[in-house]
């Protein structure tokens, strides 16, 4: 079988801050599920040694907390220094290992005393950056210092698997070395995730500040070094991560792009109290997750008695560790929002028509779960967070900020919840995992009509729909008939488990049985492997 490297800017490990959000869970469930399949996979990324983002809320401020580690507790250092020569700049840098049984993930780290102050704090945090030329600095490092990496432990690589545009430069490398784009292509897999981020674009002065461009990467990217343009031209497979996504990146990007919907590591992301549950009555579902299509087999007192179980734990959870308003109850439906705060993913959309919301509340009796994490430079969604701190004052509902993330976390709202929120703006979301993730926690699902969804929930058989399909991003869209049918269909939801919770617990049950043996990571890398890989 053939040796891949997949290259990525963060992988979600254990319960280590090495990741921002979706595409580094995503990268941590693809490695552990190459471990799992036996599969000769490698990982490189940076090393992240301070996290991302986590804050807390004091004196009603939203404050950033230090999420640092010490790599030495989790991984092995590779003996040997390596360095990259760029014009006017040696960089240093060493190599931590994470090694599975079958599989290695190696994070370059620059905090060498060999490098200047700016260098050695490069790999500090991930997507935080000073200027456009540490950014740019950034990118450079992963994609060549992936490559150094192999050449240095001499392993023949046959497929390099650049997610985002992050790691262009190794595409770009090995057209200098190779002078044959068909060589480069015959190398090159690249995944693009989303048409709003990870493409990376620099002016060709600052770039040949550090590094020389060769004269067919200036006939594809002309005016500037567009990444993203690069590698849909130098990879022989690429893709998106959805069949939307696919149509999307299409419209926006001008290329015909295959796609391979993203999965999730079903045993990863099942709360334990759950899985011991499907230990009894589906056996063997942690190595074939399609016994989840048999969860009709939990008997229904069972399966009541742990979900009552684990939203007890989450209340518990909450009122530890959240900024709400009011004490959260399990008497109350619960539902909840897990996701990478950004704009279009519309986090505080349920609080968008206060008079819909008391008048839920007053029918159903309900309270609402945001978490999440946000880049320290988001005006947008800090000013957000700080309007619903204010909104939280004056309204009836309870309701909770959680501003982190976290494996275990995640594991408490997506296991604890009634009802969980997939709600982007159309057609912005790539994806979307934390939806699959909660489905199979037997926690159905309100989601907007974008990104995975679409291919996965039945309406009203194993979650719930709203909204329009756009497909396009210069399509006019009334946002106002999303809303009005948003709250339509939690009042309709919400209805469902207070008169008729038999029901509830059978699209409850369904959620499982059609999301898990569907949407799990082993069906997304065999499917990397039989249609990108070979």
């Amino acid at each position: 079988m053939k040796k891949i490297v997949y290259v990525s800017m963060e992988f979600s490990i254990g319960k280590l801050p090495t990741y921002a959000g979706g595409l580094g869970i995503l990268a941590g469930d693809m490695l552990y599920a190459a471990n799992d399949l036996e599969v000769p996979f490698y990982g490189v990324c940076l090393i992240s040694r301070k996290g991302y983002a986590r804050f807390k809320i004091e004196n009603n401020n939203i404050v950033l907390e230090d999420e640092e580690y010490d790599p030495i507790e989790y991984f092995n250092k590779e003996d040997e220094k390596i360095s990259i020569d760029l014009k006017n700049l040696k960089i240093y840098f060493e190599v931590w290992r994470y090694s599975l049984p079958n599989v290695k993930l190696f994070l370059i780290d620059t905090s060498c005393p060999d490098n200047p102050t700016w260098v050695r704090k490069l790999t500090d945090k991930l997507y935080f950056e000073n200027n456009q030329e540490e950014k740019l600095v950034k990118d450079i490092l992963l994609g060549l210092g992936a490559l150094r990496i192999f050449d240095k432990l001499g392993i023949e690589i046959d497929k390099f698997h650049l997610n985002e545009s992050h790691g262009g430069f190794l595409a770009i490398e090995l057209l200098k070395r190779y002078n044959n784009m068909e060589e480069v292509r015959d190398k090159v897999v690249f995944t693009t995730h989303s048409i709003l981020a990870g493409h990376d674009t620099f002016s060709y002065d600052l770039v040949e500040k550090y590094y020389d461009i060769p004269d067919e990467i200036k006939k594809i990217s002309q005016n500037e070094l567009n990444l993203t343009k690069i590698l849909l031209e130098l990879s022989g497979k690429k893709n998106a991560v959805s069949w939307k996504h696919s149509k999307v990146t299409e419209k926006v990007f001008g290329y015909k792009i295959d796609y391979i919907t993203n999965g999730v590591l079903h045993y990863r992301w099942i709360n334990r109290k759950l899985a011991n549950l499907f230990d009894i009555y589906l056996k063997g579902w942690k190595k074939e997750p399609s016994m989840l299509a048999y969860a009709d087999y939990i008997p229904d007192p069972e399966f009541y008695r742990i979900k009552r179980i684990l939203k007890e734990e989450l209340m518990d959870y909450v009122n530890s560790e959240a900024y709400l308003n009011r004490s959260f109850t399990s008497d109350r439906i619960t539902f909840s929002i897990r996701r990478r705060l950004v704009e279009y993913k519309r986090f505080h959309m349920p609080l968008w028509r206060l008079e819909k919301l008391e008048e839920l509340n007053k029918k159903y009796k309900i309270q609402f779960l945001l978490s999440g994490a946000f880049h320290p430079a988001d005006e947008y969604v800090r000013n957000t967070l700080k309007w619903i701190m204010d909104v939280m004052s004056t309204v009836d509902v309870p309701i909770a900020l959680i501003l982190k993330r976290g494996v275990e976390i995640e594991k408490y709202i997506i296991s604890g919840s009634d009802l969980f929120l997939h709600i982007p703006r159309p057609p912005f979301e790539a994806s979307g995992t934390s939806w699959m993730r909660a489905s199979m926690n037997g926690v159905p699902v309100l989601a907007s009509r974008d990104g995975s969804v679409i291919e996965g929930i039945i309406d009203e058989y194993n979650g719930w729909l709203f909204g329009s399909n756009r497909m396009d991003p210069n399509e006019p869209y009334d946002e106002e008939k999303d809303i009005k049918e948003f709250y339509e269909k939690l009042d309709q939801i919400f209805y469902l488990y207070r008169y008729n919770y038999k029901e509830y617990l059978r699209i409850c049950k369904n959620a499982i049985k059609t999301i898990g043996p569907l949407f799990n990571i082993y069906r997304t890398l065999r499917e990397y492997i039989r249609r990108m890989y070979e």
